[in-house]
């Protein structure tokens, strides 16, 4: 078995601050749309600028869909494995999440691709593979160690492995579930913590999180009740992203919610629920317009955003898909809102209102 002693060995340099003591992490207020101008912060130099994102090399691009690819892939498995109540090798996912942290920038470079390289499959294998990648850009905001990511990117990618071993009558159903559904669903966490448990020795967080990452801020999460310090910090990113993740993506039994709206549900109706360091992290790192997302700007123009802005969350860069009249573009047009001072959005738009 690959241990992180032997990643770090390898290449890994840890970066970054050494992370604070948990019960040492001071209760803060709740996080609120107010504190926007808080994030308004120096943009890191070792991020990429704004322009991430829009520009790739063919070797960039493929590398990138290799990376998707390979990860879709080791996901089937581990769901087959799952399935059929057999072991599966934690190595591969390892070496992935090795080769991200490895390579200087990867980790928005994927996030900025993630708009590209979206699996076509039911949420229970996508999910884990968006929520990989958000967690790591959430871990880099925080100034995690390379070590702590390596940690964080296992649990995120690992965390949900329990929703395999739930029939698929009940997470495919179409429409409301029953109440006797919920409870069974509301099992997996346990379950994913057996799963993973005989990688505790190795991994000691990698149970805890697929144990943990239900439970919220308040108390009012589950299986324990579990409250603030109580819970690993590693399952309230995975949380916050998992959450996000169910609300912006369609399944059988919901419809999404628009990326923004989403977001804005997060801050205002769950700010309790989430650590206020948490969401500020996620809020810098994802932005309030996230990658991927539709918005229509003041002169009537729509667009789609395909960077995000740490500086002005407000102001991120878009590929323009119609004009104010309500034409198709016929050529790609990339604005950056932050360099166009008479330009601002006014509202997300739907995909379903977008024309194709």
């Amino acid at each position: 078995m690959v241990r992180f002693s032997e990643i770090i060995k390898q290449g890994i340099t840890k970066k970054g601050k050494p992370k604070r003591s948990e019960r040492s992490e001071k209760q803060s207020e709740p996080f609120r749309l107010s504190n926007l101008g808080e994030l308004r912060l120096s943009v890191d130099k070792k991020s990429p600028p704004a322009e991430a994102g829009i520009s790739k090399t063919v070797k960039d691009v493929k590398g990138i869909k290799e990376f998707f690819l390979n990860v879709l892939r080791y996901i089937k498995e581990v769901r087959k494995n799952v399935v059929d109540n057999r072991a599966f090798k934690i190595d591969p996912a390892l070496i992935l999440i090795s080769k991200i942290i490895n390579t200087p920038d990867q980790i928005n470079e994927i996030y900025h691709s993630t708009i590209f390289f979206k699996p076509e499959e039911d949420y229970t294998i996508s999910r884990p593979i968006n929520t990989l990648v958000y967690a790591l850009k959430i871990g880099q905001g925080l100034e995690y160690s390379a070590i702590q990511l390596l940690e964080l990117g296992l649990s995120a990618f690992l965390y949900d492995v329990g929703i395999f071993r739930i029939p698929e009558s009940i997470t495919k159903k179409e429409g409301k579930l029953t109440d006797s559904e919920v409870a069974i669903i509301r099992k997996h966490p346990e379950m994913g913590r057996d799963i993973l448990s005989p990688f505790k020795k190795d991994y000691p967080l990698l149970p805890r999180v697929a144990y943990e990452h239900h439970e919220r801020e308040n108390g009012q999460g589950y299986p324990r009740g579990l409250k603030g310090e109580q819970i690993c910090e590693y399952a309230k990113i995975v949380g916050i992203v998992d959450t996000y993740e169910a609300m912006i993506h369609n399944r059988p039994h919901r419809k999404a919610i628009m990326e923004h709206v989403s977001i804005r549900e997060l801050i205002w109706s769950k700010s309790l629920m989430f650590s206020p360091k948490i969401i500020k992290a996620f809020i810098k790192e994802i932005s309030i317009y996230p990658i991927g997302s539709y918005v229509r700007l003041n002169n009537r123009a729509a667009g789609m955003v395909i960077a995000t802005n740490e500086e002005n969350p407000m102001k991120p860069a878009l590929k323009l898909l119609f004009d104010g009249q309500g034409n198709i573009m016929m050529e790609d047009k990339i604005i950056k809102l932050d360099e166009n001072p008479l330009l601002h959005i006014v509202e997300s738009v739907s995909e379903e209102e977008i024309p194709h």
